[in-house]
This record gives structure tokens, sequence and C-alpha cells, in this order.
């Protein structure tokens, strides 16, 4: 008889091959078993820099206490604060071990405003529209001029087409580079009329022409210096001539 059969050696052999794939099985359930059980949010900390309330940013992420940690979908959350929160700029989302989320948001503020049927729409650095407003209140920004639009959502970026974009585009290269360098302040409005050389009306008494969309930060540093060799009562158009200079013409 062929002893084989009864070695339990031999047996282990052929059978052992089976035990890795049920270990690893086995292990795999324990550890779903234990991310269910143990990591579950029981806190949400929220970092914030906007106008609205941490309980305002909590509810609009849609994360709820009691969900496990590992399966709170972070981009769908954010997703759903940018669409119930429309002066949010910022918003990012992390886990930390056991049981804890951290949501970190930032508002976005008004920058600019512009006419659309006869309402005031806020407008933040990017071009971005923000909600309708009073025209008390939208009168100490800046008035976006000449940029013709489809739709308007709060919250999103105003649908354009043709040389719309363009303009688009470049009155947020205009509202940081003056932001930037502390100007905006002193400008009424920005005029897309022309998208290859907008205009600007600053402090009052001064057209201020950007020309080509290139360089904007750069041209905005030389026009702070330029407007500092004027006379406070110098009235009249600046226009950028290239390089580093700004061209003063008086009325």
């Amino acid at each position: 008889m062929d002893e084989s059969v009864f070695n339990p050696q031999s047996k282990l052999k052929r059978t052992g091959p089976l035990y890795g794939p049920l270990a690893l099985l086995l292990l795999f359930l324990l550890i779903v078993l234990a991310m269910s059980l143990f990591f579950r949010v029981s806190e949400i900390e929220v970092v914030n820099a906007s106008d609205y309330t941490d309980s305002e940013i909590i509810t609009a992420s849609g994360i709820e206490k009691g969900v496990n940690l590992f399966f709170v979908d972070r981009f769908s959350a954010a997703s759903m604060i940018f669409a119930d929160l429309p002066y949010m700029d910022t918003v990012s989302i992390r886990r930390q071990l056991p049981n804890k989320i951290i949501i970190q948001a930032e508002g976005s503020a008004p920058a600019a405003y512009m006419m659309l049927d006869g309402e005031y729409w806020f407008l933040d650095r990017n071009g971005r529209a923000l909600g309708v407003t009073t025209a008390l209140k939208a009168e100490t920004y800046p008035e976006i001029r000449s940029l013709t639009t489809i739709t308007v959502i709060a919250g999103e970026d105003p649908v354009v087409e043709g040389e719309n974009i363009e303009r688009l585009s470049y009155a947020g290269d205009l509202l940081n580079a003056l932001m930037g360098q502390g100007l905006i302040g002193k400008v009424s409005w920005i005029d897309l009329k022309d998208p290859a050389n907008p205009s600007i009306y600053y402090d009052g008494r001064l057209t201020v022409y950007f020309g080509e969309r290139e360089n904007t930060l750069f041209k905005a540093a030389l026009l702070e210096d330029a407007l500092t060799k004027l006379a406070a009562d110098d009235s009249g158009s600046l226009a950028y001539g290239g390089g580093s200079s700004w061209t003063f013409s008086p009325d």
C-alpha cells in the first residue's frame, strides 16, 4: 500500500495552499469590520475664513456624524458646499484618524459688480458671479462695463461667448493685479469694450489704458510707480507704452 496516502505531512502539503487565500479573506473581513465599527465620524471641525457659519458649511457638505470616515466622499462634499454657498472661494476636506473630518473653507469677497437686466451682480476677483446686491452696496466697488453675458448664476463664472470670453478673462487679470497693488479702492470702472486695450477710471481723474493682455501684474506695479510721479490734481489719461513705460496725456 502507498504510504503517502496515510502520511499526514504529505496531506498537509496538498491542502496547505488553501489556507493562504482563506487567511487573506478573513483578514480583509476583519479590517472591513473594524473600519465599520471603529472609524465613524464623531467630530467635524471647520477652519472657517468666510462669512458663512460653521453650521452652514457642515450642512452644505452633507457630511453627518456616525458615517464611516473612509466612506466620506470629500470631492462630492466640497462640490455641494460650492453649490450651496456661492460666496465660497476654496474648500479642502481631509480625514484625521480615528474619527474626525476637518473642513477648511475660505470665503470669496466681492471685488467688482456688473449690471444685468437692471440688477447689480457682485463678482469676485476672478470674475465669478457671487449674487445680486443693492445699488448702495455695489457702487462701493468698480463697475465692469462692456461685458455681454448669456447666463449668470450665483457661484459660477458668467456664461459668455466670442470676444466676451477674452473680456471676462482679462477682467479677472485686472482685478487681481489692481488688488495686489492696492489700487482697486480708487477704481470707478473697468471698461472691456476693446479686449485688446481695456481701460479703467482711476481716482475720478485718470483714464488708464492697459494694452494687450500680457504681464498684467507687472504693468500694475509700474502703474503704481507712475501714479506717484503725478501731481494730486493731474487729470487726463495714462497709456501703457511697452517695456516699463507709462505715458501721461493731460486733459
